[in-house]
């Protein structure tokens, strides 16, 4: 399975959530994200991210501006880290590459707000509601003519773990546990749970604007399901929406994206891939285009996705014989019984 935003975004609906969670406009709740170092809300602000703010990042601004300048941001960024000599490697003053430094570490926390929003209750509901993708694993769980499962997701959030320790089955996350699971979890462009081993000091949280922020190891991570808001990662555990874990080579998501390339590599003809609620826009197309090369080409794709972009429809119908688009994620708990 490849997940992407649409697949948190279809749970939120379920739940009737929104917009209290918002996953399309990233800025929309900007104002009530805590800033770390005193607990005030407020972290997009002038104040906290004085670049975004330049660049018109606003909790009241347009979805489609929103989106605009995230990908500017994060097309910057990946021009940078590409470039002979990156910007984004230190102090820089370009007010772009600063602004992807605050998007990164604002990001997080506004996931970690959005964690505390969805309850225990809240993923018993959506299980008992049937929800397709929850209707899925539980499926998948108990056909033991499944030999293995692998969840590659880019989302930051942890719904997916939650659904999965809610309905007791057990997984592996691929970079940081060795025990051999059925189900395997990689997030090549991190996750909420992942944070440094060694902390930082809470009192002297701030942003930093250079590559220390973004560099580090997969050695050098844990993984913490809790979430806890007060241990500070001394290391970004996250790549923003777009962005291209193979651009930062050094990093521990490079490392993930590998481990993502290894396991299309090992599927063979007549094994499933499920691709849901995933964007194929330009700046992410490369990192997806990657992982579709990589497969066979005798495997069932699906996809589900109420809005697929065309493209990626196209090139899916293309490339594989075995190709079956759904519309909404209902149709999931049908499958795999």
């Amino acid at each position: 399975m490849v997940l992407g935003n649409g697949v948190s975004i279809d749970l939120v609906d379920k739940l009737g959530k929104y917009p209290a969670i918002d996953l399309k406009n990233l800025f929309t709740n900007g104002d009530k994200v805590l800033w770390p170092k005193n607990d005030e809300p407020g972290f997009l602000s002038q104040q906290h991210c004085p670049s975004l703010w330049e660049l018109g990042a606003r909790p009241n601004m347009s979805n489609d501006k929103s989106v605009k300048l995230i990908e500017d941001i994060i097309t910057c960024a990946n021009v940078s880290a590409s470039s002979e000599q990156p910007t984004i490697n230190t102090e820089s003053s370009n007010v772009y590459i600063r602004a992807y430094h605050e998007l990164v570490l604002y990001l997080k926390y506004l996931f970690i707000y959005y964690n505390f929003q969805i309850t225990d209750d809240d993923i018993t509901e959506i299980i008992s509601k049937n929800w397709g993708w929850s209707e899925l694993l539980k499926n998948l769980n108990q056909n033991k003519d499944i030999q293995s499962v692998t969840i590659i997701t880019y989302n930051y959030d942890i719904l997916i773990e939650r659904i999965m320790h809610s309905l007791s089955i057990e997984y592996q996350v691929i970079g940081f546990d060795n025990n051999e699971k059925r189900f395997k979890l990689i997030k090549p462009h991190g996750s909420i749970s992942f944070r440094s081993e060694r902390l930082s000091d809470k009192s002297l949280f701030q942003i930093k604007y250079n590559r220390d922020s973004l560099g580090g190891s997969i050695e050098e991570l844990m993984v913490d399901e809790n979430v806890d808001w007060n241990k500070i990662s001394l290391i970004n555990t996250m790549i923003p929406p777009s962005g291209e874990s193979d651009r930062y080579r050094s990093m521990w998501s490079s490392s993930l994206r590998d481990q993502s390339i290894s396991a299309a590599k090992g599927l063979h003809e007549e094994d499933i891939v499920v691709f849901g609620g995933l964007s194929y826009c330009s700046v992410d197309r490369r990192e997806i285009d990657r992982l579709i090369t990589s497969l066979d080409l005798g495997v069932n794709i699906k996809v589900i996705n109420p809005n697929t972009e065309s493209t990626f429809g196209a090139v899916l119908s293309s490339v594989f014989d075995h190709y079956i688009h759904y519309t909404g994620s209902d149709i999931l708990g049908g499958l795999f019984l």
